[in-house]
């Protein structure tokens, strides 16, 4: 086996969503992976400024942090135009998403008797429009290079619905349209994989019940509920609930050249979740 299978040297990566749970993390094992630059790419100023002081206080220098609305067009259009101005990208993640009411998250009315169609509508194209427009953009640079790889973050959610009777009694709920979206986003990884190929590898993560408990966030409250968080962590196999830390592993995978013969496939990643 080559001695640098799974490095990450010389590569440039975009990943989406940076300044999120997840994002975080990411950003981490990409610089410690010895990247050569990570664009981090998120509409929250505040959580990239955090994350920029965070990652400079751990000596990492080679990453660009960019505020973004990717609802926007034009705004999204300039921001890879300027990214891609530097050269085309290696390894493009997306990672975003639109948590919070707006998408149905933490609010009764993102039950699926109550959902509409704007919390779905909201949930689609953050979690299905938003990767599909990103590798759009990246396609080219990469096909022109001969080589990339693009990671979309799905869900065990994509694969199995969120079981009713983890939610009951509660004011919150994982909401239909999350489903719909990650699932699109696992439709996409194959079409994308059977239509960028053989140069773009395309492969998506699917992880299982991480809760945010580090931070206040639009998807956290619930996991503030002891009763709820047991209830996680009785439904998962190996008894604990997942960390972002849980993942870096598949997205190093992913990104690098151990991976150099899969495409259009699933990593799930949910602790047994999904296999009973």
């Amino acid at each position: 086996m080559k001695d640098n299978l799974f490095s990450l040297q010389g590569k440039k990566v975009v990943l989406t969503g940076a300044a999120g749970f997840f994002g975080r993390y990411f950003a981490k094992a990409l610089l410690q992976a010895e990247v050569s630059c990570v664009y981090l790419l998120d509409y929250n100023l505040t959580g990239l400024l955090e994350l920029k002081e965070e990652l400079y206080s751990l000596g990492f220098q080679c990453f660009q942090i960019i505020q973004v609305d990717q609802s926007d067009e034009s705004q999204t259009l300039n921001v890879f135009n300027q990214i891609l101005a530097e050269g085309p990208i290696d390894v493009l993640i997306n990672n975003s998403f639109q948590f919070g009411p707006a998408s149905g998250f933490n609010d009764r009315t993102g039950r699926v008797e109550t959902a509409s169609k704007s919390q779905v509508m909201n949930a689609l194209e953050s979690g299905s429009w938003w990767p599909m427009r990103a590798s759009q953009l990246v396609a080219p640079g990469m096909k022109e290079k001969g080589f990339g790889s693009i990671i979309n973050i799905a869900s065990m959610y994509a694969l199995v619905a969120p079981n009713p009777l983890l939610y009951e009694g509660q004011d919150y709920i994982n909401p239909v349209g999350y489903g719909m979206a990650k699932s699109a986003v696992v439709a996409q990884t194959h079409y994308l994989a059977a239509w960028f190929g053989p140069e773009i590898r395309v492969n998506a993560l699917a992880p299982g019940a991480i809760p945010n408990n580090e931070r206040k966030s639009e998807n956290s409250e619930q996991n503030k509920n002891k009763e709820f968080m047991q209830r996680l962590i009785d439904r998962t196999l190996l008894k604990r609930v997942g960390h972002p830390s849980d993942l870096v592993g598949a997205i190093i995978y992913l990104a690098s050249d151990a991976s150099s013969y899969m495409t259009g496939q699933t990593i799930v990643v949910d602790g047994g979740w999904t296999t009973t």
